[in-house]
């Protein structure tokens, strides 16, 4: 199937207003993400046809206008057969995704490291800042409209709910703004009077899911981590009145300075090196398999898909890598790009790669290298330096997906073969 200059290579998901495709340029050979004009129709019936199309020229026109890092691209508007559609930068992974986040809101989700949540909230915030200066207000702010790159960068999408200072702006009855657990009191009762504060409350409810894996429905929940100025930041964040909340993006983000200071400070005090030792014993499975799309293929993974058990070695330092004597695998360095599932294949595929038994590593080899949740005292253990990664593995999920392990959040997830992912190769002893 075409649509205008570009082939569909299958379905991403679907927004408030149409379906988002991955589509191939099919002059430049690039792989796209296009959204076309297809509303529900209790939509259309809330606002008219004519009205769902103005407001989704208007949304591809806002982004196009947008010119900052951490705002997602449009880089074509068209109409094919009478449906206006976009076309953005193909971005595999969002927040929501990268979380566990289900259909059913309420459940709980895989905390992420406090430090990867603060840097995912403090992109977030200098998005809104810019929309927020150019006088757009989002107004649905939650984990699936922050997508990731592949090096950690977050892009904020999805402007067609958002509010332009100075619009007239009238909500059609029955039509809510915003997503539940998400959105702000007001933009319940009267949604065109939301300012950016509202778009804060919502980055608010992010970091605490981000970071506990529960929503604050019940009040700010319990953890290590909160000392007195994570509690202070959360009751001013998520307060009910606007009045009492941060003033402006930057402010909020000033305030996420305060929040890493005391993680550093306590983290560092508390830190306590471990002794080795190997609670992962012999060869794992270097063969790769195809799993199939259901079930639970992995039975060492939890409900969430993070390991139920952990190895506890430490990698030694060789003449090409890195050994790990308790599974007797010998890693190499990560990849100083991101490359997809296929480009990785391919370079294992090389003679001189081959010749010295190189190879992708399976979830099992792979899932050796994760480190569990230390609470502060992850400051600890810092195996991947830095950066935030994705490593791809030879398993396959079906024809067109593959397993990967999300070196960040402790888990094993699944992802299109297009995707750009970091690759760490390995070979036995």
């Amino acid at each position: 199937m075409d649509i205008g200059r570009y082939t569909v290579l299958g379905p991403l998901g679907r927004g408030g207003m149409g379906r988002v495709l991955k589509v191939r340029h099919r002059a430049l050979g690039r792989v796209m993400a296009l959204k076309l004009l297809d509303p529900p129709d209790i939509l259309v019936d809330l606002m008219g046809s004519d009205a769902v199309r103005e407001a989704f020229l208007r949304e591809a026109r806002l982004m196009a206008g947008c010119d900052h890092r951490n705002i997602a691209p449009v880089w074509d508007l068209d109409e094919d057969r009478g449906r206006p559609f976009m076309v953005l930068e193909y971005l595999c992974m969002n927040v929501g995704a990268l979380i566990g986040e289900a259909a059913v809101a309420e459940e709980a989700t895989r905390p992420v490291p406090p430090r990867v949540a603060l840097d995912f909230v403090r992109q977030a915030l200098d998005g809104l800042g810019y929309l927020h200066g150019r006088g757009v207000v989002h107004l649905d702010m939650k984990p699936a409209n922050l997508m990731l790159a592949a090096d950690g960068t977050v892009r904020l999408i999805d402007l067609g709910l958002s509010r332009l200072r100075g619009e007239p702006w009238a909500r059609p009855r029955g039509l809510k703004v915003g997503s539940p657990f998400y959105a702000a009191p007001e933009q319940e009762a009267k949604p065109e009077t939301a300012d950016g504060r509202a778009d804060l409350f919502s980055v608010g409810v992010i970091l605490h899911r981000l970071l506990t894996g529960l929503l604050p429905e019940g009040g700010i929940a319990p953890s290590p981590l909160f000392s007195r100025v994570w509690t202070d930041f959360f009751e001013r964040a998520l307060a009910t009145g606007r009045e009492a909340r941060f003033g402006s993006a930057a402010e909020m983000r000033d305030a996420l300075d305060v929040l890493e200071a005391d993680l550093l400070a306590r983290g560092d005090a508390g830190c306590v090196l471990h002794e080795t030792g190997c609670s992962v014993m012999g060869s794992l499975r270097s063969e790769p398999v195809r799993t199939g799309v259901g079930g639970r293929p992995f039975a060492f993974l939890d409900g969430l898909f993070r390991p139920k058990e952990f190895h506890d070695a430490e990698l030694e330092e060789t003449a090409d890598g890195w050994l790990d004597r308790c599974t007797g695998l010998v890693w190499g360095p990560v990849s100083p790009w991101p490359m997809t599932w296929d480009e990785g294949m391919a370079f294992v595929d090389r003679d001189a790669v081959a010749a010295e038994g190189w190879r992708m590593p399976t979830v099992e080899e792979a899932v050796s290298l994760l480190r569990p949740e230390l609470e502060l005292a992850e400051f600890c253990h810092r195996p991947f330096g830095d950066r935030y990664l994705w490593l791809w593995t030879a398993d396959r999920r079906s024809y067109t997906s593959a397993w990967f392990v999300d070196v960040g959040g402790g888990a094993v997830l699944a992802q299109d073969r297009t995707c750009r992912f970091h690759v760490r190769l390995v070979r036995s002893v």
